[in-house]
């Protein structure tokens, strides 16, 4: 296991740190393979972060993204994170809209699940995801992996799937499955509070397995950063 952690002063420093290793990613992979696919995740967290990264003169006709969840809730909803990152990174980078892989929560549930599959396989098929940015809730939860983590999520049976929480007012939620997070060339933790970063450390001195802790999948990998706030 080989966790990098970055550990910074200030908001400031968390946001700029959080953005050059983003860019970073973005700028090897394009340069090595000609693209690069990223997989992001909502949440105020990473909010300013997508805000400054939109702001960057990147190569964004050659970036792919998708987000690793979403609630199933309209795409306008304040709450999707769709629209968040509507109102942040693509307000002002210049990806192209068949670039953008976003569930269509406007069908119905079990249909919204098939198509997203079906597209997120297109772009996967040559090669897996360069970067997903996760972070974690204090119940251990990634993506929209909620512990415990189903067999199916667990699975290599499944890439979307239909996950439900009773902790927050949503209650249905669409999720990659934990395989495809772990088999992406890099994963960066965005972790903010001493509320977090208990839950981490509780996470590495538990027995228990990936059910229980999904992101233990995801740190036996060998290029997973944490950055620290």
């Amino acid at each position: 296991m080989q966790i990098k952690g970055i550990h910074t002063l200030d908001n400031q420093d968390f946001i700029d740190q959080s953005t050059a290793l983003i860019a970073d990613v973005i700028s090897s992979s394009i340069k090595k393979r000609g693209e690069c696919i990223i997989g992001l995740s909502g949440g105020s967290t990473p909010k300013p972060i997508y805000e400054a990264l939109g702001k960057m003169e990147l190569p964004w006709d050659k970036v792919k993204i998708f987000l690793v969840d979403e609630r199933y809730i309209s795409a306008d909803d304040t709450e999707s994170n769709q629209r968040l990152l509507k109102d942040t990174l693509l307000s002002s980078a210049a990806i192209p809209k068949e670039h953008i892989y976003f569930p269509n929560t406007a069908l119905p549930l079990s249909q919204c699940i098939e198509e997203y599959a079906r597209n997120l396989q297109v772009i996967i098929t040559d090669h897996l995801p360069d970067l997903v940015i996760l972070g974690m809730g204090e119940d251990g939860h990634i993506a929209s992996l909620f512990p415990p983590v189903s067999e199916l999520a667990l699975g290599d049976q499944a890439l979307i799937i239909h996950t439900t929480t009773d902790a927050f007012a949503i209650h249905d939620r669409i999720s990659v499955s934990l395989n495809l997070l772990g088999a992406s060339d890099q994963q960066l933790f965005l972790l903010r509070g001493e509320k977090k970063k208990k839950v981490w450390e509780s996470m590495l001195k538990s027995k228990e397995g990936d059910s229980r802790w999904p992101a233990k999948r995801i740190i036996e990998g060998e290029r997973v950063t944490v950055v620290w706030g």
